[in-house]
């Protein structure tokens, strides 16, 4: 791998990485299974949308005129030449819309939200964003853009017929004129490159930088002039389905061509979310409670100075391969009410975390703690001081947990026992097993490794657990009572042969690893 690297240098540069890293995100996020999905709405619901564009202009009688242009423009814009035919059929539908009642009004424009819920949906996926706000206000910002959009479209055409019409702008000088139908193509397509770059920036719920945005809008409709004209020289060349479908030729090469349009559309989306992702910088993938303290620790830095947090701000805080992630964390720290946006969309704290404790935190949480093997992997330059404190907490609370389930399952299920009632000898059925119970921990003195015994002796009747201090060369070992003690190892000493119950040499338990101290032991 490493001699085709040095053969290939372009394998590291960053526009390689960048197509790597978009075709993974193609594929992973099911775009071909969703352009399918896509195709099946569309063939459903293109009618009741030409039919509520076609009321809508109706409706207006300024924009009836413009009637004829805007379908034109539709159909040349959206269908290959090869597929006009269906624009026939599908303009024949629409116009019978005159005859439809308010009920069936009111269905078409259900029909052409539930359309645009849809693709709604599909965009948010690829952006990983949960769907969070309420139904009224999505029906009302649908409304907005079936209503608006039609209008707005035809005040455009109107405004261009205007233009046209004035008579010195059709003089022809020195023998050159205005070549309208040149200007008419080029604003055609200026019509679908701003409906794309919209598309990409509007529907998805998501802060979708506007740069982004147009970059995936200006690709997706370079790619989409060609690809038009390429479908239709060859379906023009390609007669041989017409044999095969007959008079239901144009149906599946219809089909075909939503479909390919989708993906391309799909394609134009994961731009948008690739060119955001890769603004970040590449670390290493952190735990995932790693990465909410590090966004929480900014929200509190920034608190302490009387500021806000940007939604930027924040996203820096977190890889390139953690950005998948964001709206999962960010609802996580919103939902638990630790911070809160702003009338600004800027975000602060909401609680005091001086009343929350690491261990509350981490309870709320999906994921486990990160253990020794997680944090290993972390270069040392990527620690703060708040996360360096944590390591060493990490790494006592999985020793401890390694010390107290290292043993054998066999000698679990062995020594398993069922349970007693609670009515036997006075005996509570919360009882726990001997095998499990829960060690009182207690502070030695300074004694020999020999005496281990005799000290515990002396202390059997001491329910209190004095912190010693850390000492890496220190054991704990278990007396009588399943009890476990202190003992540490003299220099000039070799070690026990026996350093614990099962047989391995346990780490030091501090007061900061007993989550339960503090509180006083009932036996």
């Amino acid at each position: 791998m490493e001699n085709l690297s040095k053969r290939l240098p372009f394998l590291h540069q960053r526009w390689f990485q960048f197509l790597r890293f978009l075709t993974r995100h193609f594929f992973e996020d099911n775009c071909q299974q969703k352009a399918a999905s896509l195709t099946y709405t569309t063939m459903l619901s293109i009618v009741p949308v030409l039919t509520v564009l076609l009321m809508i202009l109706s409706s207006v009688p300024a924009l009836a005129s413009v009637r004829a242009q805007i379908y034109e423009v539709i159909y040349s814009n959206l269908l290959p030449q090869s597929s006009m035919q269906v624009s026939e059929y599908i303009n024949s539908f629409a116009e019978k819309s005159s005859n439809l009642t308010i009920i069936g009004a009111m269905v078409l424009f259900f029909t052409t939200i539930m359309t645009l819920t849809t693709i709604e949906r599909a965009f948010n996926q690829i952006w990983r964003v949960e769907s969070r706000s309420g139904g009224i206000k999505s029906l009302l910002r649908y409304w907005t853009i079936v209503t608006l959009g039609p209008m707005v479209l035809g005040t455009a055409f109107i405004a261009s017929s205007t233009v046209q019409s004035l008579s010195f702008l059709n003089r022809q000088i020195a023998g050159y004129g205005i070549d309208w139908g040149f200007w008419v193509q080029v604003v055609s397509v200026g019509i679908t490159m701003a409906g794309f770059i919209g598309m990409y920036w509007f529907i998805p719920k998501a802060r979708v930088p506007a740069k982004n945005a147009a970059i995936a809008g200006v690709f997706v409709t370079i790619i989409f002039e060609l690809m038009k004209h390429l479908f239709g020289t060859v379906m023009a060349n390609f007669t041989s389905y017409e044999a095969i479908y007959g008079a239901f030729a144009a149906l599946p090469i219809f089909l075909l061509w939503i479909y390919l349009s989708w993906n391309l559309i799909l394609l134009g989306v994961e731009i948008s979310y690739t060119l955001t992702i890769f603004e970040t910088e590449e670390v290493y993938p952190r735990h995932p409670l790693l990465s909410l303290l590090d966004m929480l620790n900014l929200v509190y830095t920034h608190h302490l100075k009387g500021e806000a947090v940007s939604e930027q701000a924040l996203r820096n805080v977190l890889g390139r391969k953690e950005l998948p992630k964001w709206y999962t964390y960010i609802n996580y720290l919103q939902d638990s009410n630790l911070i809160t946006m702003t009338e600004d969309e800027d975000y602060v704290l909401k609680k005091d975390l001086s009343k929350m404790t690491l261990w509350d935190f981490y309870r709320t949480l999906p994921y486990p703690l990160p253990i020794k093997d997680e944090l290993d992997e972390m270069r040392v330059e990527e620690q703060k001081p708040w996360l360096s404190l944590l390591v060493d907490r990490f790494e006592h609370t999985e020793a401890y947990a390694k010390q107290q389930l290292d043993l054998p399952l066999n000698v679990i299920f062995t020594n398993a026992e069922p349970r007693k009632s609670s009515d036997n000898k006075g005996m509570n059925k919360n009882t726990p097993h001997p095998l499990f119970k829960k060690p009182e921990f207690r502070k030695t003195s300074q004694a020999a490794p020999n005496s281990s015994a005799q000290q515990s002796a002396d202390t059997a009747a001491t329910p209190h657990f004095d912190p010693a201090a850390y000492d890496k060369d220190s054991n704990v070992e278990c007396d009588a009572h399943d009890n476990e003690i202190i003992i540490p190892i003299d220099p000039k000493t070799p070690p026990s042969p026996q350093t614990s119950r099962w047989g391995h040499k346990s780490t030091i338990i501090t007061e900061a690893d007993n989550p339960t101290h503090g509180s006083n032991n009932k036996n």
